[in-house]
């Protein structure tokens, strides 16, 4: 095989790896909500609160420090980057296991993992959008879905392994288990995850510091019109992840055995894969512009979880698992496509920065959302708050988008106004010189 071809099927290797390394590391810490079950029936001196900082700092603490992911990747490139994010979990998962004090979770688990669990997240999309760039490869919403598509098959697959791990040998000796299966990962994935056979009209991510960012350019990032987008993705994700890290416990709470409450989880893991898979093919069935999209799936996400509400209460329970796969449709949207929104909301050459301002702000959600469910359930002592927080965001997060794509539609009819006024005026310059 010559080179040529080999760049153009490396990056088929670059997405198995990014999809494989979400469902193994990525998959782990949005199962958490399970081993968090296993605490309380320890009868655990955390609290609700205590625990969903456990959980949700665990999910995406790394997503924080992004800037500080792409700095190590641009001085020591993706591959050294990544495959020490790997061996952070790995360790992460053997050292947290040793513990007896729940307490220090938070610095053996939560802190290291949360760090490493979203570095490898944020390479995998950028990789993968080197390979197949945004706006140029015709490809590249199909690729974004797919590796999309890692961390809901990863919290159905891991869930099932961490459920069954626990019933047999406890959470200690579960959490060895996948260590050693994540030790073997790190071995086998890292040697090929690299930018050396990247096609000729890509070029390694070239992280601009802000010095070389002009003023003019960097009033991009305060405009009203990315204030909107950012709050509508910080609401949706915190009403997103306050539902998921509280599901399993809220199933149990409503006296739902543990065997169906982590079946219905793993259900929800694969709608939101399937949900994931089938975007390119609604955006070829109906070619509409992405964005509609994220304000669709918010909307649809305030439906089905009014419907799981109602239904959960009442003798009609066991029906509640249809508006809870349902629910798989918001976060299949809102994550999947952050990358290749960037390329809308922000201008063409800012896709990778817009990017990072996205996994900043999901990281926040991430964090804050699972945190005011605790917060509410320790206030209450019930989980009946739970869902009606998760609606409360997601109804913010559908004005916000709103309001985001009627400034954006002003904005390119104010653009149009100005283009056709132009050619107005210059016609006009035209017609009297070719007069005198």
């Amino acid at each position: 095989m010559n080179l040529d071809s080999l760049q153009n099927y490396y990056g088929i290797l670059i997405v198995l790896i990014t999809v494989i390394s979400r469902i193994i590391f990525i998959g782990f810490s949005w199962s958490y909500g399970t081993v968090i079950a296993e605490f309380k029936k320890q009868n655990s001196t955390l609290s609700d609160t205590e625990m969903s900082w456990i959980g949700s700092i665990g999910q995406s603490f790394g997503g924080l420090l992004a800037p500080l992911v792409l700095f190590c990747a641009r001085q020591c490139g993706f591959q050294i980057t990544f495959s020490l994010s790997l061996f952070i979990c790995t360790i992460s998962l053997f050292i947290s296991s040793t513990i007896r004090n729940l307490h220090w979770l938070l610095f053996t688990y939560s802190l290291p993992y949360g760090f490493g669990n979203t570095a490898i997240f944020i390479l995998g999309t950028l990789l993968c959008g080197l390979y197949y760039p945004a706006g140029q490869h015709p490809k590249h919403i199909l690729v974004m879905c797919i590796i999309s598509m890692g961390f809901p098959i990863g919290y159905h697959i891991m869930d099932a392994l961490i459920f069954s791990a626990i019933e047999e040998n406890g959470w200690h000796l579960m959490k060895r288990h996948i260590a050693i299966i994540q030790l073997i990962a790190t071995c086998l994935l890292s040697p090929f995850f690299t930018t050396k056979f990247l096609p000729s009209t890509s070029q390694p991510y070239p992280y601009p510091s802000t010095a070389f960012i002009p003023d003019t350019k960097r009033k991009i990032y305060y405009s009203k019109l990315v204030i909107y987008w950012m709050l509508g993705i910080f609401s949706a994700m915190c009403a997103i992840n306050n539902f998921l890290l509280h599901l399993h416990s809220h199933l149990e709470h409503l006296l739902i055995s543990p065997a169906r409450a982590d079946l219905w989880f793993r259900l929800l893991g694969l709608f939101d894969a399937f949900f994931r898979l089938i975007i390119p093919l609604i955006l070829r069935c109906y070619p509409i512009d992405i964005i509609y999209l994220f304000p669709a799936s918010v909307f649809t996400g305030i439906i089905v979880l009014i419907l799981a509400f109602g239904l959960l209460y009442t003798s009609f329970s066991v029906i509640a698992i249809l508006p809870i796969i349902l629910f798989g449709f918001t976060p299949a949207v809102v994550t999947a496509l952050q990358y290749t929104v960037s390329n809308r909301i922000f201008e063409e050459d800012r896709t990778e920065q817009g990017y990072i301002y996205h996994v900043i702000v999901t990281s926040l959600g991430t964090l804050v959302g699972p945190v005011v469910g605790g917060l509410f359930v320790d206030m209450t002592d019930s989980y009946k708050s739970i869902i009606p927080t998760s609606i409360f965001f997601l109804l913010i997060s559908f004005m916000s988008f709103i309001a985001t794509i009627l400034l954006l539609n002003k904005k390119k009819a104010d653009e149009l106004e100005e283009s056709q006024t132009a050619s107005f005026h210059q016609h006009d310059n035209m017609a009297y010189g070719s007069s005198n």
